[in-house]
């Protein structure tokens, strides 16, 4: 997914089921742009970003988020 705007302005803590498609996600120091989003039983997310791994989030967990 092309980059529809770099991520600008403080970031926002976010559980996993805040997420959506398009979000900026900080990892490891970085911004990465959400391209899919996949539920989990227990409740949590499994999300994909282009460029890097899947990144597998419990339903409690929180990270940065750009918006």
């Amino acid at each position: 997914m092309a980059a529809s705007h770099l991520p600008v302005g403080p970031p926002v803590p976010s559980t996993a089921l805040s997420l959506r498609l398009g979000d900026w996600v900080e990892l490891d120091g970085r911004a990465w742009q959400i391209t899919d989003l996949r539920y989990r039983c227990d409740g949590g997310r499994i999300v994909h970003f282009a460029g890097r791994p899947p990144h597998v989030m419990g339903p409690r967990a929180t990270v940065p988020v750009y918006r």
